[in-house]
């Protein structure tokens, strides 16, 4: 008789004992540590946003109630966690791989990953704000059996949220595009409509939790509906993931590759060329690149529309500028894998910074160009924040991301360069987006608007004015690294989820 399946505890405690006796960790145990005491941070405002919630809608809309409009936005906020997931959460299904030859059952494993998929930050940290709001506005504001129908209708939708984030991500993963596709115009359209104020949505999300407020068990059986439904359709998706045949990396038609002089004098063009290969060669980068371009395009149907809220006159442009820099720039020197100890020998580094920095620059700078004819004629006010905020991350942004990627190098090699992915956020690259947003909130605090234009404004204008004082030092710490960077570089390979959260 063959060895009895595994039940799902066997698996999980298979996965802690793995992760406790490997060799590395010392270095998951801090990671963890850092990551609990951003929860702790992070929940902690939002813990605090919901308790004095009743106290600051008293302030802006007195005449509202306040737990009638959270419900009315509720359903848009779960799609909002949806697409957070979607760019922040960690994804490593695959590293489960390794327990295939086990006697576990498909469903089994599955169900694994789901559990351990949803002990994440996304996860803890709403659940601490919903705590909050439960106590400052559910409870005092309806009947005992309300407040606890709300609290399990707001805890089925962030359930619901994990569930459509496994789906979608399976989708993206497996090139189910009619899933996905379909799956993101619901969460875009719930986003969305709220933010242009379509009565559609905010009458459904009112109908679901303000019913549930009010005792009625129709919105929160459709709610669990929901929920089960969604779970079932990620397990399904996730167990056929999981047993699909490795993709063999002779198969299908050789690429051709363009012969790229790196060594020759003035070989700068051959390594932006290189770059620019890079990102359109390996799937991760080239799907990052068409996510940028979908925010783009957002972002400019919302400008047209008039829906730009007046908050987002900074915040807009400066992350439309800054997500493609940052999402490239954290494997900034590192993602050239086995291949990148060639490329320091025959490439100097001052030529390879300087490659990078154009490669970086015109990232940053390329989406508002795009959007400026639009803009210019949606909303001709927004045009002098696309153009401050262009010259704050090529003269400021893009340097810090590059003498990031310097000193904070990987050790990382990738044999194949076909299976790289850029999938969930860096703690390294989100705290320095945080970084870089400092300046502007603090002169938009001293001054408001028209300082923070003109003050990113200079600040960038300062960056492109003197870089022929910095550009030598980047050329000098990336020399100063290089023989680093090479014995790092031939260690072992490091999948992407073991440096991502």
């Amino acid at each position: 008789m063959g060895a009895p399946a595994m039940t799902i505890f066997d698996v999980l405690r298979h996965r802690w004992t793995g992760w406790r006796r490997s060799t590395t960790f010392g270095r998951s145990l801090l990671t963890t540590v850092i990551a609990l005491l951003a929860a702790v941070y992070f929940g902690g405002w939002l813990a605090a946003l919901g308790w004095f919630y009743p106290d600051v809608m008293a302030e802006v809309a007195p005449t509202r109630d306040p737990l009638r409009l959270l419900n009315e936005h509720l359903l848009s906020g779960a799609a909002g966690l949806v697409v957070a997931r979607f760019f922040l959460q960690r994804f490593d299904a695959g590293a489960w791989r390794a327990l295939l030859c086990l006697p576990v059952r498909r469903t089994t494993l599955a169900r694994a990953i789901q559990i351990t998929s949803a002990a994440s930050l996304l996860t803890l940290i709403p659940l601490l704000g919903l705590a909050a709001l439960v106590a400052s506005t559910a409870l005092p504001g309806t009947s005992p059996l309300g407040a606890v129908l709300w609290t399990a209708g707001a805890l089925l939708a962030v359930g619901t949220t994990h569930f459509a984030y496994v789906w979608l991500r399976v989708a993206w993963l497996r090139r189910r595009w009619a899933v996905f596709l379909g799956l993101s115009a619901v969460v875009l359209g719930l986003i969305g409509g709220d933010l242009l104020g379509e009565t559609v949505v905010r009458d459904a999300s009112a109908w679901l939790f303000g019913g549930a407020q009010r005792g009625h068990v129709g919105p929160l059986l459709l709610l669990a509906v929901g929920a089960v439904a969604l779970g079932a359709a990620s397990t399904r998706a996730l167990r056929r993931y999981m047993y699909r045949e490795a993709e063999g990396a002779g198969r299908g038609k050789r690429r051709q590759y363009v012969s790229l002089d790196v060594g020759r004098r003035g070989g700068l063009w051959s390594l932006i060329l290189l770059e620019g290969a890079l990102i359109f060669r390996n799937r991760g980068p080239r799907e990052q690149l068409f996510i940028g371009g979908g925010a783009l395009g957002f972002f400019a149907y919302v400008v047209v529309r008039g829906a730009l809220p007046i908050f987002s006159v900074g915040m807009a442009p400066f992350m439309l500028g800054l997500l493609l820099p940052v999402t490239y720039g954290q494997f900034a020197f590192a993602w050239h894998g086995k291949h990148f100890d060639g490329l320091l020998s025959r490439a100097s580094p001052g030529r390879l910074v300087r490659a990078t920095l154009v490669v970086l620059m015109g990232l940053a700078v390329g989406p508002p160009v795009l959007a400026m004819p639009i803009v210019a004629w949606g909303d001709p006010f927004l045009a002098v924040p696309m153009v401050a905020f262009a010259l704050y991350h090529a003269g400021v942004s893009v340097p810090a991301v590059v003498w990031a990627g310097i000193v904070g190098n990987r050790t990382w090699v990738n044999p194949e360069q076909s299976r790289f992915t850029v999938s969930g956020g860096s703690m390294r690259a989100i705290v320095l987006m945080a970084l870089l947003g400092v300046p502007p909130a603090l002169l938009a605090s001293l001054g408001g608007i028209s300082a923070l234009l003109s003050g990113v404004a200079a600040l960038g204008g300062l960056g492109l004015g003197t870089i022929p004082l910095w550009l030598p030092r980047l050329e000098a710490a990336l020399r100063h690294r290089r023989h680093a960077m090479l014995r790092g570089f031939r260690g072992k390979w490091l999948f992407p989820h073991e440096w991502h959260w």
